[in-house]
């Protein structure tokens, strides 16, 4: 495993990589770091792939940046990140928020994406539908709406060293055996003070924004088109944030899309059922192997 700063879309971004060969680059979610990954990037560089994973903008190593948080500015981060790696295209793999930015790349730049995959993680207009007429789902998400207050999210979530942070991870799962205090030490020291929180935090804080102008959603949604790459969305069933009901309507947005389903499983699917994510990335990518040019 190598580590590195590389400069992308005018930001200094730390990146670990493993393997030689066309480039799958996976995007982790909140509250995480490319270390979320570290199940599948050995994995995946093992069948012929570089296997590279960054901290995302606000994260961990990566450059503080007080701004840029917008879904555009996020896509344009994959799409500098690609290039400053060395290539033209990549398959992309996004986690959570990872998954959010990953389905805006391949809507917005489908010139660099080969294909992508999406863990638990619905398509953008997807989930403000559902959002918008689901209450089990906005109860789901009432901490979006929490994390948009003033200060106190950064002063909580990062009490105690960032214990708050290890708790919501395990707290999450269904095996909680997966999230030992060895696997979560490197999460509670990268939110450990409040200073660190402010980046991921204005994740939510923007998207708020978007989701409280219904009109500018409805002209987004009408702008995505039909995807054309070939993308596959594994679904752990057990997420307590993202309700079963957002993976069904993909049809209007994807042309080519394989839905996976991995029961009695939480939100963080890459960690706590690794074995089953690798088979299933290993499955896919060989299945769709000849979208990739060489």
């Amino acid at each position: 495993m190598q580590e590195a700063s590389i400069t992308a879309n005018g930001l200094r971004f730390h990146v670990a990589s493993e393997g030689e060969g066309p480039l799958v680059l996976f995007l982790h979610g909140f509250p995480e770091r490319w270390f979320s990954w570290r199940h599948q990037l050995p994995f995946v560089a093992s069948r012929g792939y570089r296997a590279a994973a960054p901290d995302m903008r606000g994260y961990g190593l990566t450059e503080r940046s007080p701004g840029g948080y917008d879904m555009a500015n996020l896509a344009r981060d994959v799409v500098g990140l690609i290039h400053a790696l060395g290539y033209e295209t990549a398959t992309v793999v996004g986690h959570d928020w990872g998954g959010a930015i990953t389905w805006e790349t391949v809507a917005r730049h489908p010139d660099v994406i080969d294909r992508f995959a999406v863990l638990n993680c619905p398509h953008p207009a997807v989930f403000q539908d559902v959002l918008l007429r689901s209450p089990a789902q906005l109860r789901k998400s009432w901490y979006m709406f929490f994390f948009n207050l003033p200060w106190l999210p950064e002063r909580m979530l990062s009490r105690n060293g960032g214990a708050a942070i290890a708790r919501s991870l395990r707290g999450m799962a269904v095996d909680r055996s997966r999230f030992t205090r060895e696997a979560l030490e490197p999460y509670a020291r990268s939110f450990a003070t409040p200073e660190d929180l402010r980046g991921p935090l204005a994740y939510y804080r923007q998207a708020l924004k978007a989701l409280l102008h219904p009109r500018e959603g409805m002209r987004r949604r009408r702008s995505y088109g039909t995807i054309e790459r070939p993308g596959l969305l594994l679904w752990a069933e057990e997420d307590r944030a993202l309700g079963r009901e957002l993976v069904p309507p993909h049809v209007d947005f994807v042309r080519d899309l394989h839905v996976r389903r991995v029961p009695h499983c939480g939100h963080f699917v890459q960690q706590e059922q690794p074995e089953v994510v690798n088979e299933t990335l290993g499955w896919w990518l060989d299945a769709t192997r000849h979208a990739v040019p060489r």
